[in-house]
């Protein structure tokens, strides 16, 4: 028979083998994965991994859809810019051309105007000059009378009528 010694020995080999000790790491695995599902898990993760993946592939598919739409809508913007600019200089030049009328007309018709002020102004100048000559060819003309009848008494009165009629027309 077997005796005690040897079974402790025995006991004592397999308890301090890595062996045991392996075995019963598997066993308190499979008794966790159990109580947790794992294999639940795993899956669940799978299913997420893929689930993100094809997200991802989505994305880039619609990432790439877009990047193709802005070159299309950048090929052509060279041109487009060359238009627009085109465009305003044809439309500064049409306005710069409109306004040197515009000042061209403004000085045309201030010209127009300062012709008409400085005839009014010589007409009335002339007006005043001649109103004035009048005036003092009158006053002479009176001058004259007097002293010619104060030097001739029997003039005085050819000259009186002669005076009276030049004044009436020059008055009329």
């Amino acid at each position: 028979m077997v005796d005690l010694q040897t079974i402790s020995h025995i006991w004592h080999r397999i308890v301090m083998s890595n062996t045991f000790n392996f075995v019963i790491f598997v066993l308190i695995l499979a008794w966790i994965s159990k109580k947790i599902k794992i294999g639940d898990l795993i899956v669940s993760l799978q299913q997420k991994i893929i689930k993100i993946i094809e997200e991802a592939k989505k994305e880039k598919e619609e990432a790439l859809a877009r990047l193709s739409q802005a070159e299309k809508a950048v090929v052509n913007l060279g041109d487009e810019l060359k238009i627009i600019v085109d465009d305003a200089q044809r439309s500064a030049e049409v306005i710069g051309e409109k306004l040197i009328d515009e000042a061209k007309k403004q000085i045309e018709s201030i010209e127009r105007n300062a012709t008409r002020v400085i005839e009014a102004e010589e007409k009335l100048l002339v007006s005043t000059l001649s109103k004035n000559t009048s005036k003092a060819s009158i006053e002479a003309a009176k001058s004259h009378i007097k002293q010619t009848l104060e030097q001739a008494p029997s003039l005085h009165e050819k000259y009186i009528d002669e005076s009276i009629d030049e004044l009436d027309r020059l008055n009329f």
